[in-house]
């Protein structure tokens, strides 16, 4: 599947006296392919967070549109847009996203269970890959940080999704497990989906197809990426 994002601009009123109106994204075309890895680099603040939100269909931009195939998803309503994302989106967040009151084997199923998807044998695998099979049953509220990294990969995975957004999905992780979940993403990819990871973290240079920049908002083209809009 291929996405295209056309005049992308958000813009924000900051909250005070002054209502200053703040830029976080600048006019911007990208496009993403299905079966690449692209990384988007750049700094806290560049505007890369908010860039992949507003492609996963989480945040409306100010103007301009995103197409999946030919679907523009913003021509949807709440409603439609949220099965839709379910259905072929899948999203790892920064910061502790798991439910505290589910098991961490009940975490990676939720996706599946929101639309009626037996994938029990899928989770388990999922849980054997991220090396959290001995913890299926634990709360999130023992878990430490990386492991709850861990947890949301798995998570957003489950069903197989056609496009996969991660930001800072190395966020916590040792070396060891930087490099599970960029070559995880990576054999992703290789299977079809179109994977975006946004980071600050230099070494996943090494496993992307495509890398772009993030700064003050602006997308900078670097190996690939595709800015232009065919």
């Amino acid at each position: 599947m291929l996405i295209r994002a056309e005049k992308l601009g958000k813009s924000y009123t900051k909250k005070g006296r002054s209502g200053r109106i703040v830029r976080a994204l600048q006019e911007t075309d990208i496009s993403l392919e299905s079966g690449k890895l692209t990384v988007i680099f750049g700094r806290s603040g560049s505007g890369k967070t908010t860039l992949v939100n507003i492609l996963s269909g989480l945040v409306r931009p100010t103007e301009g549109s995103v197409f999946y195939g030919d679907k523009n998803i913003f021509s949807m309503n709440d409603g439609e847009l949220s099965r839709f994302r379910i259905k072929n989106i899948g999203y790892i967040p920064q910061g502790q996203s798991a439910l505290s009151v589910l098991t961490v084997v009940e975490n990676v199923l939720l996706p599946a269970s929101l639309i009626g998807k037996d994938s029990a044998a899928e989770a388990e695998r999922l849980l054997e890959i991220v090396g959290l099979t001995e913890l299926r049953n634990a709360y999130p509220n023992e878990l430490s940080g990386g492991e709850l990294r861990r947890l949301a990969v798995a998570r957003a995975l489950i069903n197989k999704p056609a496009v996969i957004f991660a930001d800072e999905p190395t966020n916590d992780l040792d070396d060891e497990n930087t490099r599970l979940v960029l070559d995880l993403l990576k054999k992703t990819a290789a299977g079809g989906a179109a994977v975006v990871v946004v980071t600050h973290e230099q070494s996943a240079a090494a496993f992307a197809d495509v890398i772009c920049r993030m700064d003050g908002g602006v997308l900078t083209e670097e190996k690939g990426c595709k800015r232009d809009i065919a």
